[in-house]
């Protein structure tokens, strides 16, 4: 072989290997692709048939002329093949390609299953390669070639040499797209197991939930009225008993209607998306706040924000939760501090919010956005746990998340990145 032979060669081991990698996502389109490489270069039918079972099953098969190709797909399609027959058997089981430059057909017919000879003689082979697919160790199937053109050379060395190389990058790929595809329906399965459970847990939540509000209406109504009509006939000890029943009651329906607005959300659609203005929201709610806490002085501390992409009444909630909280974690202080800023990063639009209140153990940072999670006492701080997993449900349906950081006694920041393109848009 030459020099320039050679390097031609090497050339189309080189294209070869790239065009097979970029047709590996999905396995059909590699297959023809390697089908129409192989005639390209080496010509001019090929056929190619992957192991399935017990069987050879055909997968791809390409002539340049058209006529030629649909009698062949129609011909390997319905003739079975099973594995260890004929060449192709002797192939597998040895590694050794069958390489036939000038076809002798009647002695051809001595090695091949009967039902094979029709295509030999409708569409006149002159040369046969056929060679193994292999790859990490497993056989994957077999691809041959036929020369059909009586002007065309025969089959040389140098072909039978190209064929072999290009068949161990072609079963490389082969596999390779097997497998992506092996991962990607097991991704799409878990994802539809994980979406299909979401649904279940969201549903029964919301039942239980709304089961419980009637019965929790009841307990408290009838305290009421039990203290009301009867209070003074009870010694003190009963009525703080029923005190604290009425509390606790209180308490539960907190936790229930956190729990709908949740389950609510699982079902509620990002859309409408529209431009949402933070500043005027952080206002509002601060506003709402200081009527819902007259007790609290607060000092809100409020710098750049920039307009979000989003659903401006999820977005509300968001802002709802985490300036109530920082309110409420710093109403022991003489004044409740609040630092709220937002900038643009990385594509992101980043809001924190900060207090000086109570503050957590940075270990704990994990745990704060997780349904029912609370790191103080209810008799210290009033809550549910609902709120900020509420938070972490809206921004992650934005396509955003969320963090947190803190100190004991020394404050806290909550913040959230959403795509700056809007929902899901990076």
């Amino acid at each position: 072989m030459d020099v320039e032979r050679h390097a031609r060669r090497l050339q189309a081991l080189a294209e070869s290997g790239q065009l097979f990698a970029e047709a590996s996502t999905g396995l059909d389109r590699l297959l023809g692709v390697v089908a129409r490489r192989f005639s390209e270069l080496v010509g001019e039918a090929v056929n190619i048939r992957l192991i399935e079972g017990d069987d050879l099953v055909p997968v791809a098969t390409y002539h340049p002329d058209p006529e030629i190709d649909a009698y062949l797909r129609d011909f390997h399609d319905a003739t079975p093949l099973r594995v260890g027959e004929g060449i192709s058997g002797q192939v597998l089981a040895t590694g050794e390609p069958y390489f036939e430059p000038a076809l002798d057909l009647a002695r051809l017919k001595q090695r091949i299953a009967p039902r094979f000879v029709p295509i030999f003689e409708r569409i006149g082979i002159t040369g046969m390669i056929v060679a193994r697919l292999r790859a990490r160790g497993i056989n994957l199937g077999y691809l041959s070639l036929f020369r059909t053109s009586p002007e065309r050379p025969p089959y040389t060395h140098e072909d039978l040499s190209l064929v072999q190389d290009l068949a161990e990058r072609a079963a490389l790929a082969i596999d390779n797209s097997r497998i992506l595809d092996g991962l990607e329906r097991r991704v799409a399965e878990r994802t539809q197991a994980l979406e299909t459970a979401n649904r279940e847990l969201e549903a029964f939540a919301y039942s239980v939930s709304h089961d419980l509000r009637s019965p929790l209406r009841s307990i408290e109504g009838f305290s009421n009225l039990l203290e009301e009509d009867h209070g003074a006939q009870l010694d003190p000890d009963a009525r703080r008993m029923l005190a604290v029943v009425r509390k606790n009651a209180q308490h539960m329906s907190q936790l229930v209607e956190g729990l709908l607005r949740l389950s609510r959300l699982g079902h509620r659609a990002i859309q409408p998306v529209t431009e949402v203005d933070m500043r005027e929201i952080i206002e509002a709610e601060v506003a709402g706040i200081r009527i819902a806490r007259p007790a609290v002085p607060i000092e809100l501390r409020l710098g750049e924000v920039p307009r979000a992409l989003g659903n401006a009444d999820l977005l509300r909630q968001v802002w709802i939760n985490l300036l109530d909280n920082a309110v409420k974690y710093s109403s022991k202080r003489g004044v409740a501090i609040v630092e709220v800023v937002g900038l643009r990063e990385g594509g992101e639009l980043h809001y924190t919010v900060t207090d000086h209140g109570a503050g957590f153990d940075p270990g704990d940072a994990d745990r704060l956005f997780g349904v029912f999670e609370r790191l103080h006492h209810h008799a210290e701080f009033e809550g549910t746990g609902v709120g900020l997993a509420l938070v972490h449900r809206i921004v992650t349906r934005h396509g955003g998340h969320v963090w947190a950081g803190g100190r004991p006694d020394a404050g806290a920041t909550f913040g959230f990145g959403l795509p700056e393109r809007g929902p899901n848009q990076r």
